[in-house]
């Protein structure tokens, strides 16, 4: 689930608002923590190979 909500994440601000999201729907299960964290991982995942992708683009 969190790799297709994060794919395409390209900063913090996204991610951030992404995890919201899902907060809202699924806070109330009991392995939200752990659903949290690989949210914010494959978020984070994503917004690295985006930058690489930009560094790469830029020399």
């Amino acid at each position: 689930m969190s790799n297709n909500l994060t794919s395409n994440c390209t900063s913090e601000e996204q991610l951030e608002k992404i995890r919201r999201g899902q907060e809202r729907k699924f806070r109330w299960r009991d392995d939200w923590p752990v659903m949290e964290k690989n949210i914010l991982d494959a978020g984070r995942e994503a917004i690295a190979a985006h930058e690489s992708k930009a560094k790469a683009e830029q020399e």
